[in-house]
């Protein structure tokens, strides 16, 4: 990448509004409070190739979907009254223009990509979002979109880069009808409508967390261990485990891996049931189904062990699932006091929790194929499939808040792919050697779907039965 220059967008949509912000950015506000001020690690980052379009073009197209989005042009504030967030209804924005270097466009335009997504964003003063536009011998190849999580999760990042492609492929006239605004989301949830939801949520949550196993609410660190345990799975194996149960079952493949997670975890902590918090798109009404913001939130998903088999255990954690995701909309700061308050009532010194996140938000994951499953080869190109894993412990300083266990689902096509963040003083064994029995619970499940839970979770016990992890 050589040299770049400039481009100024000026963007006009209407007068300013403001209003409280929404749950869902309330939640991703705490977190990002508790990063340090110049953490950019949940900067989103998409880029895309822009056929014929000139310059001006691709600059008009960045032009629309900012007009389009309020939450692409909203800052955020701490007023007397609250939290509120504030949208421009005119601006600027610079867009970088550079030369790219040589090679596939996927690798020439990445430093550029990297140049915009570095640097955290100011969430009080400056728009965010940043965009570039990478040329070859001038001509625009590619562009490259950066924004703040304050304004979009990674399911309506997808949403705009969808949209960036169909302006670039086809123009606006075949964009969807955009979905109700952050602002409009948020006079919903301070309407009485919002606050019957609220409630049903809290209730919910408050039922679980009054009698899940201690070890899933309890933290294991004091503020000053910062240090976290680093895993990465590669694996087909285990994606056409996950296929072949999904199959039948009826569940998902996402809870599907969320079951087989809560079986290892309850294995490994000799724990008779466990509780997952999973990140929950939470688009469940027509009118925010394409809704662009920090939308997403938690479910809290308890599972507990039974007398039935691995199938059966799975078509009840995909049931147990649905539930748990009709109960994810309220204010995250009362659901956390909630919690607090409910596990120091039970003697339970509170924070530490266990987290599953599916984050395939493109739309090649989403609709991916699954493969055809033949349950009299699935054996042998289970065994070929095993040879092909790859296992890594990663060295990262990366640190969840208020996670002793965090596992996101990467990928699922040819293989699985698996990253995993433990606390060491949490687990009895480490992240890499958590996604090994993984694999194999999972591989093992698959071959004899019909094996009793309780042999599959004493196949895999670390810690001996009756222990508990107070």
């Amino acid at each position: 990448m050589t040299d770049s220059t400039t481009a100024l967008l000026r963007f006009h949509e209407g007068s300013p509004r403001s209003g409280p912000m929404t749950w869902g950015q309330r939640a991703i506000w705490e977190v990002i409070r508790w990063l340090p001020p110049d953490d950019d690690s949940l900067n989103q980052l998409g880029w895309a190739p822009v056929g014929s379009a000139s310059v001006a073009q691709v600059c008009d197209m960045v032009r629309l979907l900012v007009e389009r989005h309020e939450s692409l042009r909203t800052t955020y504030a701490e007023r007397a009254g609250g939290l509120v967030q504030q949208v421009a209804g005119s601006g600027e924005i610079e867009i970088l223009l550079a030369e790219l270097g040589p090679g596939e466009l996927a690798e020439a335009i990445a430093p550029l990509g990297e140049r915009i997504r570095a640097g955290a964003f100011d969430s009080s003063a400056g728009l965010p979002v940043r965009a570039a536009i990478g040329l070859r011998a001038g001509v625009p190849a590619a562009v490259a979109l950066a924004a703040s999580h304050l304004a979009v999760d990674g399911w309506s990042f997808q949403i705009v880069m969808d949209e960036l492609r169909t302006l670039i492929a086809t123009g606006p006239d075949a964009l969807r009808e955009r979905s109700r605004q952050p602002v409009d989301r948020a006079r919903f949830e301070t309407s009485e409508a919002g606050a019957r939801r609220e409630r049903r949520t809290l209730d919910y949550w408050a039922r679980q967390a009054e009698l899940v196993p201690a070890s899933m609410l309890a933290t294991t660190s004091a503020p000053e261990q910062l240090d976290r345990d680093w895993g990465h799975i590669h694996s087909p194996a285990l994606a056409l485990a996950v296929h072949a149960l999904a199959e039948r079952s009826g569940a998902n493949t996402a809870t599907v891996l969320l079951g087989s997670t809560a079986l290892l975890l309850a294995s490994w902590l000799g724990e008779s049931e466990t509780a997952l918090r999973v990140i929950v798109s939470t688009r469940f009404k027509p009118e925010d189904e394409e809704l662009v913001g920090a939308f997403n939130q938690n479910a809290i998903v308890r599972l507990q062990l039974a007398d039935e088999t691995a199938e059966q255990f799975l078509a009840r954690a995909a049931r147990t699932a649905l539930n748990a995701y009709r109960h994810t909309e309220a204010c995250p700061v009362k659901m956390e006091e909630q919690l607090e308050e409910i596990a120091r009532r039970r003697g339970i010194t509170p924070g530490g929790y266990c987290f599953f996140n599916d984050i395939r938000f493109s739309a090649a994951e989403r609709n991916a194929p699954a493969p055809a499953i033949d349950p009299l080869k699935l054996p042998a190109q289970l065994d070929e499939a095993l040879a092909r894993t790859r296992l890594t412990r990663l060295d990262s300083e990366g640190r969840q808040s208020g996670a002793k266990f965090f596992l996101f689902l990467d990928g699922l096509r040819d293989a699985c792919e698996l990253t995993l963040c433990t606390d060491p003083r949490f687990l009895p064994a480490s992240a890499f050697d958590f996604l090994h029995d993984l694999e194999q619970l999972t591989v093992h499940a698959a071959r004899h779907p019909d094996t009793p839970v309780g042999e599959l979770v004493d196949r895999f016990r670390r810690r001996p039965q009756g222990t508990r992890n107070d």
